[in-house]
């Protein structure tokens, strides 16, 4: 008979940075990526938005594979449908981790997570479990997992100002797809922001969140 099993291992998970967190620092970003990306290229995309009292983190997703034939292009994602609950549980313990070995727990500025496309879903799944403080949420070309609708008294998401960005030419989220997702997000009170453009990140529709 053939058992499925599980233990708990430990793993060495990668992350990229943008600038510097110091006592200058007034926002610190953790960025999120979405399915086949990489964290590195992925905070190439906040560059223009650099600027002396920003710091940028981007996690990396704990699994890795390649996305072309050659196997020369390796991109990440947060889960599958396999497994999918200790990935899950892992993924969010992995940000918690991070959050606290970077000691944003003793960071008094303000903090923002961003999760375009896969890491929407992770983004909000982390942010409606954590205890540790994020100020803003910003769904960016995704969605919030679906499960965690509609929200409990205890989540997270319950505690920060939160944020849809999208473009108005994304071919994941159709007019059909956002006017469900607007009735459904309700009881998050986004502020919705809206750009000419696809599923992509635009750093002209961040410059008005990055100077807040």
């Amino acid at each position: 008979m053939i058992t499925e099993n599980h233990i708990t291992v430990q793993k060495t998970a990668r992350f990229y940075t943008l600038g510097e967190l110091n006592q200058n620092t007034k926002h610190v970003w953790m960025v999120i990526h979405g399915f086949r990306l990489s964290a590195q290229s992925f905070l190439t995309e906040f560059q223009p938005l650099a600027n002396d009292s920003t710091f940028f983190i981007a996690p990396e997703a704990l699994n890795r594979f390649y996305i072309d034939k050659q196997g020369t292009e390796v991109g990440a994602t947060w889960m599958t449908r396999e497994d999918r609950l200790n990935e899950i549980k892992d993924y969010i313990n992995y940000l918690d981790t991070l959050y606290l070995n970077l000691g944003l727990n003793n960071y008094k500025g303000n903090i923002t997570a961003l999760g375009f496309s896969q890491g929407a879903s992770t983004v909000t799944r982390w942010l409606n479990a954590t205890q540790n403080r994020v100020d803003r949420a910003i769904v960016y070309g995704g969605e919030v997992a679906p499960e965690l609708l509609p929200l409990s008294e205890t989540s997270g998401l319950r505690k920060t100002y939160n944020y849809f960005i999208c473009g108005k030419r994304d071919k994941f989220i159709t007019a059909e797809r956002l006017s469900m997702a607007q009735e459904a997000y309700k009881a998050l009170n986004f502020t919705e922001i809206f750009f000419e453009g696809g599923h992509e990140i635009n750093t002209a529709s961040l410059k008005s969140l990055i100077a807040q």
